[in-house]
C-alpha cells in the first residue's frame, strides 16, 4: 500500500499541482488525488512506478510504513 499523504507532500515540497504531476507521470489528475486522499490506496505497480519517477523518488518512499500492531494482526 502507498501512501497518498507522502505523495502529496512529496509534491507540494517539489512546487508541483495535482495537474502537474499528471503530465509528468501520464496518470489522471483525478487518480492522483484520489490516491492523495486515501481513496486508492493499492494502485498497480505501474502505477506506483509512475509516480515516483515523476517525483523522483524510490518507490519504496511512497509506501505506507506498517506499524508493529498492525503486522501483529495480520499473524
Amino acid at each position: 500500500m502507498i501512501d497518498g499523504m507522502k505523495i502529496r507532500n512529496l509534491r507540494t515540497e517539489k512546487g508541483y499541482t495535482s495537474l502537474d504531476l499528471a503530465v509528468r507521470s501520464n496518470i489522471s489528475k483525478s487518480y492522483i488525488e484520489e490516491i492523495e486522499r486515501g481513496d486508492k490506496i493499492n494502485p498497480s505497480f505501474k502505477t506506483v512506478e509512475k509516480l515516483a519517477d515523476a517525483l523522483n523518488v524510490l518507490i519504496d518512499d511512497l509506501r505506507r510504513p506498517i506499524s508493529k500492531t498492525a503486522s501483529i494482526e495480520n499473524i
